[in-house]
């Protein structure tokens, strides 16, 4: 169920924090502000000083240091219990930890995996307030609201010309039936683009980015194909699809704000369709 209580997190169905929680957390750290930076700076050889590269976001751990209590007539060493059963490491992927911190208007999540569960066997523990660390890794360090945003992609026509040079040069006029993916976040956020054949070399763009994607396939009527824009896969029913992309295709994203999506091809029917998912994202 949603998290509706402010400072209330989520876990694995396993909530803690808020009100009346047996599990009272006293400290967040590394949740709010940036995570480490990726940069890729480098020395001037024999000078004084750096070359400044890019800069990246890194991965995000977050630390919550709370108190695990009595609850009715279940003592805290058994509510401990079921916090570690429900705190487990991961071999593969990650999970939502879910939470709810004003002023954000409703629950929003990271995707974490456990990396720590700490705690030390004292006479506080002994009598019923057991304190613990747990330590959340988190490879992307991006947080979403909980609601998923989505939208009908409407086919543009001949919309404008492709030279199909050494690479494929597209040019776009103003009369596009455009999609508006607004991003209230202020990080950018990578939509999903689901869709369907038949059509023959689609093209799918953000024109307020200048970015496009030229797919060099005629795709059937019972062929679906997912772009997931933030791990930079294609699928194909399934099995990978990236080599369906021409060379000079470039990943869209969609920043804060709102920018305006679109897709054509040939050889379309009234059964071709896309739709497009996204998440307001935060740093």
């Amino acid at each position: 169920m949603p998290i509706t209580t402010p400072y209330q997190f989520s876990f694995n169905s396993q909530a803690f924090g808020g009100q009346g929680s047996a599990f009272q957390i006293l400290s967040v750290d590394g949740l709010e502000g940036l995570p480490v930076i990726r940069n890729q700076d480098d020395n001037r050889g024999y000078a004084d000083g750096m070359f400044t590269g890019q800069d990246f976001l890194g991965a995000r751990t977050i630390s919550i240091t709370m108190q695990v209590l009595a609850s009715g007539a279940t003592s805290a060493q058994t509510n401990f219990n079921t916090l570690q059963a429900a705190l487990l490491p991961s071999v593969t992927g990650t999970t939502p930890l879910y939470f709810y911190l004003p002023p954000a208007a409703g629950e929003q999540f990271i995707q974490a995996r456990v990396r720590g569960l700490r705690t030390t066997v004292d006479p506080n523990y002994t009598y019923g307030l057991i304190t613990c660390q747990v330590e959340f890794y988190c490879p992307i360090p991006l947080i979403y609201d909980s609601t998923l945003q989505t939208a009908s992609m409407t086919i543009g026509g001949a919309l404008g010309r492709v030279y199909p040079r050494v690479y494929p040069l597209v040019y776009l006029s103003g009369s596009a039936p455009f999609t508006s993916v607004l991003n209230s976040g202020w990080a950018t956020t990578y939509p999903t683009i689901t869709f369907n054949g038949p059509i023959t070399n689609p093209v799918f763009g953000n024109f307020t980015q200048g970015q496009y994607m030229f797919f060099n396939y005629t795709f059937a009527d019972v062929e679906t194909c997912v772009i997931n824009l933030l791990d930079k896969t294609v699928t194909l029913n399934g099995d990978p699809a990236r080599n369906l992309l021409t060379a000079t295709s470039t990943w869209l994203t969609a920043p804060p704000g709102t920018s305006q999506f679109y897709y054509y091809g040939t050889g379309t029917t009234g059964a071709t369709s896309a739709t497009i998912t996204w998440r307001n994202a935060y740093i």
